[in-house]
């Protein structure tokens, strides 16, 4: 499913009141939209509009609104009285209904459910031993109601109508890039950056960028993600190439991709990527059946990753750590660290391999992200070459100075400085209007990219479904899209005037019965109907013929209509089968 981030960079007066993902409404034109990104420093928002037929007006006043749902939003916080406690007792509003309404943070730091439980015979919160807040504060907050909590509970009140959270004044309105780029007569190169996620089980990732479903509370195998990149246009064949985009590198690797359309039905056609298989490195991607597994504690540790308390790292990894060994960082893992125990290390080390997926050879189940994009919205222009001396402060040579020219600011790996080409002297030296700071020889130099915006792509999410080949040349995967692969309708729940679609006593439908009680969210409180009511909508015998028929009817006879999961308003019938 192709979609794009944003449409529209709109200059207002003050830009800090609005958060990414909140809804951005124009009061005199009624052009409604989200915000895609927030830049408090030049107070410029980008924001995707609903309606490409609206369109905001300069010197119209916006507004962002939200809906106030939650009843209870509380929180509470602890100082451990030593490394060791890992027991905090909750009191007053911070206790639950239920785990689910409970998120907790240590340092700051959202902790996955993983790292500890809910005992609800003390209501305390119990951390394992393998994730002890040690000294650092812990905070425990209670929501419901509120969609953005790590856990949703739904909210027994309703508290109110649509509230102004933010307001400010648009100055000025600006296409986005990446639109002005595709709109150009001469295209910069296209580039599309592909980075694979396996298992699929895992993805999406969390906003840290590490898994999410069964994967929570894990780091990624060793080596992935796996971040390749094409660039598609006239580049020099005799250069290296440099793929930066939002933080994130890519390897530039030969391959091809078809393009992304739809058939006359309206569904995204599969895609097939060939890779080179260059060096057999795909081989050991898809032939590798431990490719997702582990070593049980305590041969495996705690670390941060991104940010993210984690489980399941090689201790030899952890920065920090008294087990720390640069060694195996740099010949088991590439030099990255904090990263989950690979395979052959494991067993280089004698420890018990156990596997978290039965079979992962030809990658099939895993995620496939495809951003498409310009070169000059990469942080970088992808062509560079390195430098071959530094003659003096300002005066450079480099192997090769096509990627190079006049006015452009570049800068190294190690400098905290761009500096600007200000002349090009015989086809290898660059002279430069400022001394390159922490530079030295053979290091890249890369040229920064003024149009440089991480948000400006389309994205499409794939599955892969099929490896068609595999050779000592190429493999070929075949992708289907995300929304296909699992045959998913959308919306997902269907307008349908008189039947229900809630669980009947579910937590949306919330009614208490049959033995009374009262009903959630009435006011005047209305109680239960204290009869067991059957499918016919009559009273039963007994409790066990208690049985919601799913209409309007029978909620009216339970006094639960504030509950009723249908919508009356339209005139649509569930169809026959």
């Amino acid at each position: 499913m192709t979609t794009r981030l944003y449409d529209y960079i709109i200059t207002v007066s003050n830009a800090a009141p609005f958060k990414n993902g909140n809804n951005f409404i124009g009061l005199s034109s009624n052009t409604f939209g989200y915000v895609a990104n927030v830049n408090t420093v030049t107070n410029n928002i980008k924001v995707k509009v609903n309606n490409v037929y609206q369109e905001f007006i300069v010197g119209e006043s916006v507004v962002s609104t939200h809906y106030k749902i939650s009843n209870v939003s509380t929180s509470q916080s602890f100082t451990p009285a030593n490394a060791d406690v890992v027991r905090f007792t909750l009191t007053g509003n911070t206790v639950p209904a239920s785990a689910g309404e409970l998120s907790v943070y240590v340092a700051g730091q959202y902790q996955s459910r993983a790292n500890w439980e809910y005992e609800e015979s003390n209501t305390a919160i119990h951390f394992f031993e393998f994730a002890k807040p040690g000294s650092n504060t812990v905070i425990v907050r209670r929501d419901t109601g509120n969609t953005e909590a790590p856990s949703f509970a739904a909210s027994n009140l309703s508290l109110g109508n649509a509230q102004n959270s933010s307001s400010t004044v648009i100055t000025a309105i600006n296409n986005s890039p990446f639109i002005r780029s595709k709109n150009a007569f001469t295209q910069p190169p296209v580039v599309r950056l592909l980075t694979f996620y396996y298992p699929g089980e895992w993805y999406p990732p969390n906003e840290k960028g590490n898994p999410s479903g069964s994967g929570a509370g894990l780091s990624w195998p060793a080596d992935i993600p796996w971040r390749i990149a094409e660039v598609i246009g006239d580049i020099h064949s005799d250069l290296n190439y440099n793929v930066t985009f939002g933080s994130e590198s890519y390897m530039p690797y030969p391959m091809e991709t078809d393009g992304i359309g739809t058939s006359s039905d309206g569904t995204i056609d599969r895609v097939t990527v060939r890779v080179s298989n260059y060096d057999n490195i795909v081989t050991n991607f898809v032939e590798n059946p431990y490719l997702v597994g582990n070593v049980a504690a305590p041969h495996s540790v705690s670390g941060y990753v991104n940010g993210e308390l984690v489980q399941g790292l090689d201790p030899n990894t952890v920065v920090g750590s008294s087990s720390y060994d640069q060694s195996v960082v740099d010949s088991y893992y590439g030099g990255k660290t904090n990263v989950a125990w690979s395979y052959d290390r494991a067993i280089a080390q004698g420890k018990t391999w156990k596997n978290l997926k039965y079979d992962s050879r030809d990658f099939l189940g895993g995620v496939v992200e495809i951003k498409s994009t310009f070169a000059s919205h990469l942080q970088y222009w992808p062509e560079y070459s390195k430098i071959r001396d530094i003659n003096s402060s300002n005066l450079v040579q480099v192997y090769n100075s096509a990627p190079y020219r006049i006015g452009d600011s570049v800068t190294t790996p190690t400098s905290n400085t761009t500096v600007r080409v200000v002349s090009i002297l015989d086809e290898e030296f660059l002279l430069l209007d400022n001394p390159l700071s922490n530079a030295s020889v053979d290091q890249s130099l890369f040229v920064l990219n003024q149009e440089h915006d991480p948000e400006a792509y389309i994205k499409d999410v794939f599955k892969v479904t099929e490896l068609s080949a595999l050779n000592e040349n190429f493999a070929e995967f075949i992708l289907t899209s995300w929304l296909q692969y699992f045959k998913l309708q959308l919306p997902k729940r269907k307008f349908y005037k008189n039947t229900c679609q809630w669980e009947y006593r579910g937590s949306e439908c919330q009614y208490p019965g049959p033995n009374g009680g009262a009903i959630p969210g009435t006011f005047p409180v209305l109680n239960a109907n204290t009869n067991p009511i059957t499918t016919s909508n009559e009273v039963g015998i007994s409790a066990d013929e208690d049985e919601c028929a799913k209409s309007y009817e029978a909620c009216k006879l339970r006094n639960n209509t504030i509950h009723f999961g249908a919508f009356p308003g339209t005139g649509r019938q569930v169809p026959k089968q």
